[in-house]
């Protein structure tokens, strides 16, 4: 159900624990890509305008194509996938081929 709106009321929680949490964050030094966005939040945005990316990412679409894409119009070059999978490095596939090239699995 993640990504659909029968998680709406996880999304809720997760803003009320990031609101509660926010004093803590510092505006971002680079821009943040969000996969609800499908592009970017600039540097320098106040961090409770991504905490409600974070949160409507639960119940929304990933639109990791449109992210990914924005991101090489961009001239984001190098892309690295943290984690024991390459999921990620796959879909960049299809994505660009370059990109593909240019994508480190770093295993953790």
């Amino acid at each position: 159900a993640f990504h659909t709106s029968l998680m709406e009321p996880a999304g809720g929680k997760l803003l009320k624990a990031l609101r509660v949490r926010v004093t803590d964050m510092n505006f971002p030094r680079v821009d943040v890509y969000t996969n609800v966005r499908g592009g970017p939040q600039k540097a320098g945005t106040d961090p409770r305008e991504i905490n409600y990316d974070l949160a409507a990412q639960v119940a929304s679409p990933v639109l990791w194509q449109a992210s990914i894409q924005e991101m090489l119009k961009n001239g984001i070059t190098d892309f690295y996938e943290c984690g024991p999978m390459k999921q990620l490095k796959a879909m960049m596939k299809r994505i660009s081929q370059e990109a593909w090239e240019r994508t480190t699995s770093v295993p953790v």
